[in-house]
């Protein structure tokens, strides 16, 4: 009997990693809720808002105001945003990766004031109502 109740733990364990497996994509690609609704004060101020995914997914829909830079042109981050370090400016992508990645290269090159807005699905469910 013991060994059938480790037997059925063991299942319930691996169905509950198998559902989180297949699950986790979609919470992910939310984006943080918490952390995109402190985004917006930054943007209502006048922040450069920087959408750091592929033109693809850009074209697709993307925030007003929002120009599109891929994630991995440091270069072009950093023209776009100008000689400035201060200056605020929010990115954001799908899930918050890429534009944490941005953040990062960007903090080391010296930008103090760039904040990550996480996804994009995250961004608009939290967008403040008029």
């Amino acid at each position: 009997m013991l060994t059938n109740l480790n037997t059925t733990h063991i299942v319930y364990a691996l169905l509950f990693i198998l559902a989180l497996w297949l699950i986790a994509p979609a919470i992910a690609g939310s984006g943080n809720a918490k952390q995109a609704a402190l985004a917006w004060p930054m943007i209502e101020n006048g922040a450069l808002l920087i959408d750091v995914r592929t033109q693809g997914e850009f074209d697709a829909g993307h925030l007003d105001g929002a120009i599109n830079i891929s994630w991995e042109e440091t270069n072009a981050l950093m023209d776009a945003i100008g000689e400035d370090k201060d200056r605020p400016v929010v990115v954001y992508c799908r899930s918050g990766n890429r534009s944490g990645m941005s953040k990062k290269a960007l903090d080391a090159k010296g930008y103090t004031n760039i904040f990550n807005g996480t996804g994009f699905e995250a961004l608009k469910a939290t967008r403040p109502q008029l």
